[in-house]
């Protein structure tokens, strides 16, 4: 019974976890972003909405840097973006 308790609660973690790690792209790319050197202040960096939610995402809801990170990164077929390129953001930091 024990045994079947643990294995159920660290099934449930697991899953969790899973659940939650997508999350955290947002955060690490800011963190990514500021490391670079970018003068990044908040989410609206790249974001119309000061906390945008990725439940709700629409392509719509990035500002004129935001929608040029995903250009690149269709242009690119990479599968995520890559802060890096605000090096390159012909709009300027």
């Amino acid at each position: 019974m024990i045994n079947r308790t643990r294995v159920v609660t660290a099934a449930t973690l697991a899953l969790l976890w899973t659940m939650a790690a997508p999350a955290h792209a947002t955060p690490q790319m800011f963190s990514q972003a500021k490391s670079a050197g970018m003068p990044v202040k908040n989410c609206q960096y790249c974001h119309v909405a000061a906390a945008p939610k990725k439940e709700t995402f629409k392509p719509e809801d990035l500002n004129e840097r935001g929608k040029w990170l995903l250009a690149e990164k269709d242009k690119t077929k990479a599968k995520s973006v890559n802060v890096e390129w605000l090096k390159n953001y012909p709009g300027g930091q």
